[in-house]
């Protein structure tokens, strides 16, 4: 048996007729797709499997400029150094690896809150905390989120009006988060004044590499997002190239796949916090994308490649408006354009 994990980690393609042997090593550790599998379709020359805690392809490179903190297998909160990736985990089960945008903590001394005010503008915000307290707001916002129990988190997502909402506080509310954005993030610690989690990034080169073409492909991706309803949000992109484009990327109205410059609407939705498993395709003037084992849709490529292409990034985008959160799980790729059967068996 081939220990697939090993040879792709040093860089090495697998020859065709290996690709019916291949096991996974550490099956155990692989709940992305399965533990023991076969590798699907022939040919692929890169498979970053990121369900693994605590070792990263070493081509991969992760950097962050704060701390942050993650839910680790006990359901313990814990907090990563600078540049340190997270492992999270929700009810014991790990989700992958977490990437989010930046976000602030607006509430002061949050570990345990009280009462306060705290000035907003006219946009989304997320309020959520563990416990089995209520936070009551008034002024430029009204309503109540009400806690659960001990150790479990709840949040709401509501849009006040310019000004100040007080927020009170009844009850045991713990690890408390106010955070412009519309959907939650993971909570960010606070004292005496806000604080912010830094973006997450992890990237690795594309250009230049052999195991990357530029004229056509198939890139395939397994991931949580928790903010699909961005606009663009990017599982993948391959950056910078013509208008940097994003071999793969989903949002909440239908989830699309960008290919070389062109967008693909599925009639697919994605709901946030669920597994998704989904592939793109380009070459020879036509780009395709299936999502869950869905039909496959395509549409003409305008003409443009990957010639530019320098390195690649898991989740999050090139804008405010596209940057996206959540969980990267495996990232696979062909150097070849996968036939509808093949897309859709990858991603059932």
């Amino acid at each position: 048996m081939i220990g697939r994990r090993s040879l792709l980690l040093a860089g090495a393609a697998l020859p065709a007729s290996a690709y019916g042997q291949c096991v996974i090593n550490s099956p155990a550790a692989d709940a992305c797709r399965g533990g023991v599998r076969n590798a699907g379709p022939a040919g692929q020359t890169l498979d970053l499997n990121f369900m693994f805690p605590g070792s990263l392809d070493s081509r991969v490179t992760f950097t962050r400029a704060s701390t942050a903190t993650y839910t680790d297998a006990s359901g313990t909160i814990q907090t990563a150094a600078i540049n340190a990736p997270r492992w999270d985990y929700a009810g014991g089960v790990l989700r992958g690896l977490l990437i989010e945008e930046a976000r602030t903590n607006l509430f002061l001394n949050s570990a345990t809150l009280g009462t306060q005010g705290v000035t907003v503008t006219a946009q989304a915000y997320t309020l959520s905390f563990y416990g089995a307290g209520t936070v009551t707001k008034s002024g430029v916002a009204t309503g109540a989120l009400v806690g659960t129990g001990a150790g479990q988190r709840v949040s709401q997502t509501f849009t006040p009006t310019a000004g100040t909402v007080t927020c009170t506080v009844t009850g045991s509310v713990m690890n408390a988060q106010l955070e412009a954005g519309s959907w939650v993030t993971s909570w960010v610690p606070t004292t005496g004044a806000t604080a912010t989690r830094a973006q997450d990034f992890a990237t690795m080169p594309v250009g230049g590499t052999p195991w990357f073409v530029t004229t056509t492909g198939t890139w395939f991706a397994e991931f949580i997002l928790t903010s699909p309803t961005v606009d663009f949000g990017r599982v993948i992109g391959v950056l910078p190239g013509p208008g940097s484009p994003s071999p793969l990327f989903v949002n909440g109205a239908g989830n699309a796949g960008s290919f070389d410059g062109i967008i693909i609407q599925t009639a697919n939705t994605m709901t946030s916090g669920t597994l998704g498993k989904a592939a793109s395709a380009f070459g020879a003037g036509t780009g395709k994308i299936c999502l869950n084992g869905g039909a496959v849709v395509s549409a003409a490529q305008n003409g443009q490649n990957f010639a530019t292409a320098a390195f690649l990034q898991c989740i999050a985008g090139t804008a405010s408006t596209e940057n996206a959160s959540g969980y990267i799980r495996r990232v696979s790729y062909w150097p070849r354009s996968l036939s509808n059967a093949e897309l859709q068996s990858v991603t059932t």
